[in-house]
């Protein structure tokens, strides 16, 4: 053996080889700069499959919209209608459309759009971001997975928002005072302070929650129940526009109490101390029904809303070419 020549140890020599097999799986896994920037790339695409789509649902359904929030804060003194100004569906549509005419019904879509698409955009992209985060090895979800993946994917959403929807809703009102969507910002902060546009954070956060869960969860479980039973692995746009109209419509029924207490607390000149204060002034003073006022709007908006935006979401995202993931809805 020349003098040079070091023999290791066996032990030695099997720590150094698992050393450099560790080194090297770190970094096989650690990702590049080129990684890095793909994933963010179709992150983007994501979140702009997500917000055209939220923007594509909304402006077909803002007449039923518009006549719903009216249902829920007419009751409001600040909301300058009488509490029975409108009392049916039908009456409703032809008292606007003769009080203020047909481009009454998009009143503040503008700003909707403006509101709908960073929400939609943040709230359908995070969702699959959640799910592939909480996914196992295999890129199964339990339904508790599931569930969370659609609570956390609604709060981020409307933390992100909150502002633009305060404002929505009382530039839909039929006597809002601003003069257009900065003028509103401009006169709240100045006059009630910048918190003003968070009024109802709270109660919003906790409404959504339960929603987004019920909604995505029932969406994904109702698509892998049909298509499972059938065999089919091609899905069918007309069946995903009726499970999705299925989902929002459950998840709509069950959290539409939370959702009118929202939107009094955003009123300007509301007369509730809090949200528990809110409910049992409202169960008090207008019973059961005072929490499901513009139900039949809202259910009739969110059926047709919740389903286009589900499908344009799977379509766009097709389009613009994300790889889809065994959790995606």
């Amino acid at each position: 053996m020349p003098p040079s020549a070091v023999v290791l140890p066996p032990t030695a020599t099997a720590a150094a080889a698992a050393t450099a097999a560790a080194m090297a799986q770190q970094q096989q896994q650690a990702p590049g700069p080129s990684a890095v920037l793909t994933k963010l790339w179709e992150s983007s695409r994501m979140f702009l499959a997500g917000g055209a789509a939220g923007a594509v649902a909304r402006t077909a359904t803002a007449p039923l919209d518009r006549v719903k929030l009216l249902f829920q804060v007419q009751a409001v003194p600040s909301a300058g209608t009488s509490a029975t100004a409108y009392t049916g569906l039908g009456q409703a549509f032809r008292k606007i459309l003769a009080e203020e005419g047909v481009r009454a019904f998009w009143k503040g879509n503008g700003l909707n759009i403006i509101r709908i698409f960073p929400y939609s955009a943040a709230q359908l992209s995070s969702n699959d971001q959640y799910k592939r985060l909480l996914a196992d090895e295999h890129g199964e979800l339990t339904l508790p997975k599931r569930l969370l993946s659609g609570a956390c994917a609604g709060m981020t959403a409307t933390a992100l928002t909150h502002p633009l929807d305060t404002m929505r809703l009382r530039m839909a009102l039929p006597s809002h005072g601003y003069k257009g969507m900065a003028d509103g910002f401009i006169t709240v902060a100045r006059t009630e302070g910048l918190m003003a546009l968070y009024k109802g954070l709270l109660p919003t956060l906790i409404g959504i929650a339960p929603y987004a869960a019920l909604n995505f969860a029932s969406y994904d479980l109702l698509k892998r129940h049909v298509y499972n039973a059938s065999g089919d692995k091609k899905q069918n746009p007309a069946a995903n526009l009726l499970m999705g109209g299925a989902a929002g419509t459950v998840a709509a029924t069950v959290c539409y109490p939370l959702d009118t207490i929202r939107r009094r607390m955003q009123m300007k000149g509301q007369m509730y101390s809090s949200q528990l204060n809110a409910f049992a002034t409202i169960w008090s003073t207008e019973g059961f029904r005072g929490f499901y006022r513009g139900w039949a709007a809202n259910s009739l908006k969110v059926i047709p809303q919740n389903a286009i935006r589900f499908v344009s979401y799977e379509f766009l995202k097709s389009l613009v070419g994300v790889k889809k993931s065994k959790t995606d809805t």
